[in-house]
């Protein structure tokens, strides 16, 4: 909290304000101050560091706001401050407690509240390093290590699939584009959420150092609404996927492309069976070549029967057509 405007001493309007009288709703310079706690009748009352109040609430804060007068009491059925007036009025026959206790109960309430704001500021802290350590290192990790792969399957294949691998590429680099866009989303809200924390954290630790019990009482109630509003610590979000990648996968669409284009050469089929195939046209090529090998070697054969006769020792009886025979 701070001092909005400076006030004069209501004691020596002289010099400045440096403290404040809650009692007395007063500014008091160093020199009266010690004048005032020298009075009897003052020495019981509340002073505090005038740089530590916000002057324009301070009244407000002490008065009631149904009949103007000084806040005296506590009505623990209606759960709020009253004054003598409404003792006797709206909150009559009222169980009434003392302002000091209640706020002794309340001031128990908010350091357990700063020690809860104090670990869910620390886990979203924790939990944003981490994002940033593991999860985003990961995905990069893994995202490299997908082209990597991709980059190794189309190092040696020509123009279209190295196009097939520029797209698997881009697939993945617009995977961890979004994946990284949905992780800085999801650390721009937990640094609001954050924010938000380390405020409230803030004002809880300020309202802590207020000594004057009706005021701390206003301040924390008015932050235990603020803390009520507060959104919960956000969850670790699952690691980002990556597209997987799988090299059968590009290997079957070159496969589909280059039988695409041979389609368009292939000739007509002859006949059916082994035929239809490259095997089978070879296997057929050699049949029809050992054929013409056999009907060669006969017809070379029946054309020189009587040259081979002639030149050719053969035993007594024997004929060509016997040796063909053979």
């Amino acid at each position: 909290m701070a001092q909005v405007s400076s006030q004069k001493c209501s004691l020596c309007d002289e010099n400045n304000g440096a403290y404040y009288c809650y009692e007395c709703q007063q500014a008091l310079c160093t020199g009266c101050r010690s004048k005032h706690g020298k009075i009897p009748a003052l020495r019981g009352h509340m002073v505090a560091a005038i740089n530590t109040l916000d002057l324009s609430t301070v009244n407000k804060k002490s008065q009631c706001e149904t009949h103007d007068k000084e806040i005296l009491f506590y009505c623990t059925e209606c759960s709020n401050l009253i004054c003598s007036k409404c003792v006797t009025s709206t909150h009559k026959s009222h169980a009434i407690a003392d302002i000091s206790d209640v706020v002794e109960e309340e001031r128990e309430k908010a350091k357990e509240n700063l020690q809860q704001m104090k670990l869910k500021t620390e886990a979203i802290s924790s939990l944003q390093e981490k994002i940033r350590r593991e999860h985003i290192e990961k995905l990069h990790i893994e995202s490299e290590k997908c082209i990597g792969h991709i980059e190794s399957a189309c190092k040696d294949l020509q123009s279209y699939i190295e196009a097939k691998g520029s797209i698997k590429k881009t697939e993945v680099e617009d995977n961890e584009k979004i994946e990284n866009q949905n992780f800085e989303a999801f650390l721009k809200n937990t640094d609001l959420i954050h924010k938000r924390y380390v405020t409230i954290l803030s004002e809880l630790e300020n309202l802590l150092l207020e000594k004057h019990d009706i005021t701390f009482y206003s301040g924390y109630r008015s932050i235990q609404t603020d803390i009520q509003t507060l959104v919960s610590r956000p969850e670790e979000p699952p690691f980002a996927r990556v597209p997987s990648f799988e090299d059968e996968s590009l290997y079957r669409e070159v496969l589909e492309h280059m039988e695409s284009k041979m389609d368009k050469r292939k000739v007509a089929p002859e006949d059916s069976g082994d035929k239809d195939t490259l095997k089978g046209r070879m296997s057929q090529i050699k049949i029809n070549k050992d054929m013409t090998s056999e009907r060669n070697m006969m017809d070379f054969f029946l054309e020189n029967e009587e040259d081979l006769e002639d030149s050719t020792p053969t035993p007594k009886g024997s004929s060509s057509a016997a040796m063909l025979q053979t």
